[in-house]
């Protein structure tokens, strides 16, 4: 279901799945982009965590943020986000993952393989299907 006007804010498994010339979520990544469009978008951290893993992988740091770049809109960070990051850590959540949900608003959707983001409560896209 794609409803207008709000966010869909994607993390690392969604990037990762499409940049790979293989993932099991590989094909489910290529139609949420394509249902979405121009409404994707990523978080700084998101992006960090995706050079973390680029660079674990001897893979181009720049190439990923250009092609990430073509996918996705950057999303601002603020203090109240980072406040609401700590909150969602305090309750067992990684960082990464925190920052994820932190900048998610009224209505945003998270396109992700993690289960952690229904446990509280935000609406994901799964890219499990």
């Amino acid at each position: 279901m794609i409803l207008l006007g709000v966010r869909k804010i994607a993390d690392s498994d969604f990037f990762l799945a499409l940049m790979k010339d293989s993932d099991w979520l590989k094909k489910r990544a290529l139609e949420i982009y394509g249902g979405n469009g121009g409404n994707i978008y990523v978080t700084a951290l998101t992006v960090a965590e995706l050079m973390i893993v680029c660079k674990r992988e001897g893979i181009d740091l720049r190439q990923v943020c250009i092609q990430v770049s073509r996918i996705a809109k950057l999303d601002g960070l603020c203090w109240e986000d980072v406040f609401r990051a700590c909150d969602f850590v305090e309750k067992g959540a990684t960082i990464f993952d925190s920052f994820v949900m932190a900048s998610c608003r009224d209505g945003d959707s998270i396109i992700s393989s993690d289960k952690v983001y229904g446990k509280f409560g935000f609406d994901v896209i799964d890219l499990r299907g």
